[in-house]
């Protein structure tokens, strides 16, 4: 019997080294990532046809100071055709992007009348790499951002926020802070770190380590995963979001956004859910295509009161939705701010 015991400890050891290995791995992989160049970035966007007209805006970079005095590398774009309408955009990239990943984005908010701040993430593009919270330090972040867009343009109207995946999740979490903002855009994004790893682990039958990859993090980098929650933050929401989500998304499933909205109009705020039929995680842009996805976009603003069709510059019509479900909750507080705004 000696002998079994041997092989039992032999064997429980080497499972116990190899959990250690793994959630050590995890932990790293999940708070610094291996992130695009900017130059890979470029040419995907490129390739794709989602540049759009980038490089025909006018272009100014400059630096801001985040949580901490960390310094974020940021562009601000526009063209003499947006210059004072007084609408202003901040647009988050997802984990591992770029600012130039929000190109995609970008556009749409250029024809519709908005000059657009992009901004590398900490730990993305070419700012240093510390660690990536997926949202928690972002949204610290994000609101040294919005105070010092207010700070440095002084005709801002309406200043709007567009995230995707970690972007828009810290958007939503910044929501706690009450940012001087007007509404949000949020594409694909997710309730929670914790359980966006629980379940993506669940697919290789290992959820049972995602506890030991959170104290891994915890330990090793000093983020606590379980403080990324967009949901919790949103509980208390006040601001009109559109919550853009693919129906073919399997890293982070649409469910996610549906609990975001539920949350987010439970104190009465005006929410839209827009499910783009087959388009996976952060493709809902390249799926729909611009016209379909700028008229997510202007309906909304629409129902919020922030746009008119004849407010705009993109002279199309609602015809360009494509195939798409569209969920309202709270439409009365839709049509209550329409009546109140100044915009």
């Amino acid at each position: 019997m000696l002998w079994l015991w041997i092989v039992l400890i032999v064997l429980f050891s080497i499972y116990f080294l190899g959990a250690i290995v793994f959630s050590c791995l995890n932990a790293k992989a999940t708070v610094k990532p291996k992130i695009l160049t900017i130059d890979r970035e470029v040419d995907i966007n490129r390739r794709k046809g989602l540049w759009g007209d980038f490089d025909s805006y006018t272009k100014v970079n400059y630096t801001i100071e985040g949580k901490d005095g960390y310094v974020l590398h940021a562009t601000f774009v526009d063209n003499e055709e947006v210059r004072g309408t007084g609408k202003y955009m901040i647009i988050l990239h997802g984990r591992t992007s770029t600012r130039y990943g929000a190109v995609k984005y970008l556009t749409s908010y250029i024809k519709l009348g908005y000059s657009c701040v992009i901004y590398d993430a900490r730990y993305h593009g070419v700012n240093v790499r510390d660690v990536c919270t997926l949202g928690n330090y972002e949204s610290v972040d994000l609101m040294k951002v919005i105070e010092d867009t207010r700070n440095r343009y002084h005709d801002i109207k309406v200043l709007g926020l567009h995230g995707e995946s970690m972007g828009s999740s810290a958007a939503l979490i910044a929501t706690k802070f009450n940012p001087e903002i007007d509404f949000i855009v949020a594409d694909c994004p997710f309730t929670d770190c914790y359980s966006v790893i629980h379940r993506n682990y669940r697919r290789i039958h290992l959820q049972y380590l995602t506890p030991c990859i959170r104290l891994a993090a915890k330990l090793i980098y000093k983020v606590d995963i379980n403080d990324t929650n967009a949901l919790k933050a949103v509980e208390n929401n006040k601001y009109p979001i559109l919550f853009i989500h693919g129906t073919g998304d399997t890293f982070i499933r649409p469910d996610h956004s549906e609990q975001l909205q539920k949350a987010a109009s439970k104190n009465g705020a005006y929410t839209e859910l827009v499910l783009v039929e087959g388009a996976g995680h952060a493709r809902s842009r390249y799926v729909a295509g611009f016209e379909a996805y700028t008229s997510y976009i202007e309906n909304f603003l629409e129902n919020i009161g922030i746009e008119t069709q004849e407010d705009t510059l993109w002279n199309q019509t609602k015809n360009h939705l494509g195939n798409v479900k569209i969920t309202v909750l709270n439409p009365q507080a839709g049509q209550q701010r329409a009546i109140n705004s100044n915009i």
